[in-house]
């Protein structure tokens, strides 16, 4: 079996690698525990968007007196943690080509071309796993519920109009994976903190396959459980897990950035994925 697998990033993330360390370890897993299935992993890269504003921020505040920023750089850490996620609300950038054009949906174009290049890979018809980390769990939870609710914003609406893929469509959406997950928070913009996003999706409703498992460090103070937003996601999400992250900071909040390479969560999708393949067979 052939399983899709995407990966998006959270906050502070610079390199476009991001997501090669993880991938290995989950092909040498899935290997060992499920030889028949075979992972296509690609990461979902929107570092970049961001840092060109953060880039212009700082660039105009040269010569200003600011303490905290070097040494520990608690300046530089709080514009990724508020400003990452300020930049990524609908608001256009200076000097767009069109009025439609925002840091919005040009990360979400990048998420549907990730899914295109999937699907070219593991086909259209491929199982879809998403595993995401802090910020890019709200991106990835965006994205999908825009493109169950046919609310896609213009920049991305061709790029799923030329796709035949169910992949792409979203419609193969089986197992989702947060990491570090602020939605918590974030669902505090919406009246009784918003409407979850189906998982798995509909076609594999009533299925027994997929799963939404959101992971958590109580070190982690941008991380939050998620079942109990109420009564939606309480049904949607399988389970709020309680994890250590790997790494000798690991009781500090610094626990945040290591959910990836934490043996628990690596351990929970490998083996969730390979179910899914012995539930196919079935």
């Amino acid at each position: 079996m052939n399983i899709a697998v995407a990966v998006i990033h959270g906050i502070g993330q610079t390199r476009e690698d991001f997501y090669v360390d993880l991938a290995k370890d989950l092909h040498t897993q899935m290997a060992v525990v499920n030889p028949n299935v075979k992972l296509y992993i690609e990461g979902i890269y929107w570092g970049d968007i961001v840092n060109r504003l953060e880039k212009r921020l700082w660039s105009r505040l040269q010569g200003n007196k600011l303490r905290w920023t070097k040494w520990i750089r608690l300046r530089s850490f709080f514009v990724n943690i508020v400003g990452e996620a300020i930049a990524y609300q609908a608001v256009p950038r200076d000097n767009d080509p069109a009025p439609d054009d925002y840091i919005y949906d040009e990360i979400h174009g990048r998420f549907a071309a990730c899914l295109q290049r999937l699907s070219d890979q593991a086909g259209q018809d491929a199982p879809l796993c998403i595993i995401s980390h802090s910020l890019g769990s709200i991106i990835a939870s965006n994205f999908f519920y825009d493109l169950q609710n046919d609310k896609l914003a213009p920049k991305v609406l061709p790029i799923m109009e030329a796709s035949n893929s169910k992949l792409v469509r979203g419609e193969t959406l089986t197992h989702f994976y947060t990491m570090g997950s602020p939605l918590a928070v974030w669902a505090m913009r919406f009246e009784d903190l918003g409407v979850p996003i189906t998982v798995p999706a509909s076609p594999f409703q009533g299925s027994g396959i997929g799963e939404w498992v959101n992971f958590y460090d109580t070190d982690d103070v941008i991380a939050y459980p998620i079942k109990p937003l109420n009564n939606l996601y309480e049904k949607v999400v399988t389970e709020d897990m309680e994890v250590k992250c790997a790494g000798l900071l690991s009781w500090t909040p610094f626990s945040h950035r290591k959910y990836f390479q934490t043996k628990t969560t690596r351990d929970r999708i490998v083996m969730a994925l390979s179910a899914m393949q012995h539930q196919a067979d079935a």
